[in-house]
């Protein structure tokens, strides 16, 4: 199974009302178009995600690796 990573939108909202619009990152399956895994709240940078995203599919990542990838790069 093949996945392909797609960036995600959401807002989170805060205790005084406003809201933060965060980015997350979507694994779907290349072929069904099913959705395999997400990763929400990524960054509120979507440049940042939209890296990720661009790093995830051109190295073809498996998806059993999907999440820590992600992991590794917020702690750099």
């Amino acid at each position: 199974m093949k996945a392909v990573y797609s960036i995600t939108k959401s807002a989170l909202v805060l205790e005084d009302g406003n809201f933060v619009l965060t980015y997350g990152i979507e694994a779907t399956d290349k072929e069904s178009g099913s959705r395999l895994s997400e990763f929400r709240d990524v960054s509120v940078n979507k440049k940042f995600t939209e890296r990720i995203v661009s790093t995830l599919n051109s190295c073809e990542a498996e998806l059993c690796h999907f999440h820590e990838i992600i992991i590794d790069e917020l702690n750099r």
